[in-house]
């Protein structure tokens, strides 16, 4: 929860200090650990933020069928830093250097039948990532780079941390 208190001190633009207790007050609540499979309620997850010049890399996620960052669920025993660079690299091909705690948020995920999910939250931690821009292997999801339309928002990122 360090990591909470930490970026509740950060002046981002998208820091709000009540989702943060909200986060803090969810895993309060519940039983660790909070691994799928381990939690029905409440998922640990990783996204990464990752620029090309202008522009923001989002991947098309193949239930919701809407283009969101590169994110997954963090495996047992696994630090978030890496499942963001692990999730990048499977999900888009491209792999990424010095993961930067940006953002903490908690998700509203809905039911999935076809992985017999129920809705639950992902705490997700969202990770700064500069790319290295090597293919590193063929990727799982469609990719597409994006106009960087919050242009403050990226920089206040870059510059505050």
């Amino acid at each position: 929860m360090a990591e909470l208190h930490t970026l509740a001190l950060k002046n981002y633009a998208f820091n709000d200090p009540s989702k943060y207790q909200e986060i803090e007050q969810r895993v309060n609540d519940q039983q660790p650990p909070f691994y799928r499979g381990l939690n029905a309620e409440l998922h640990l997850s990783a996204s990464t933020v990752v620029f090309r010049d202008d522009q923001l890399l989002m991947v098309k996620h193949p239930y919701l069928h809407q283009w969101l960052l590169p994110a997954g669920h963090v495996e047992y025993e696994e630090a978030p830093s890496t499942t963001a660079l692990r999730e990048l690299l499977e999900e888009t091909g491209l792999t990424g250097v010095n993961p930067i705690l940006v953002d903490i948020n908690l998700i509203n995920i809905p039911a999935n039948p076809v992985k017999h999910e129920s809705a639950h939250q992902h705490i997700d931690c969202r990770y700064w990532v500069q790319p290295t821009f090597q293919v590193a292997e063929t990727a799982e999801l469609s990719t597409r780079w994006v106009s960087r339309l919050m242009r403050q928002w990226s920089f206040n990122i870059i510059l505050n941390y």
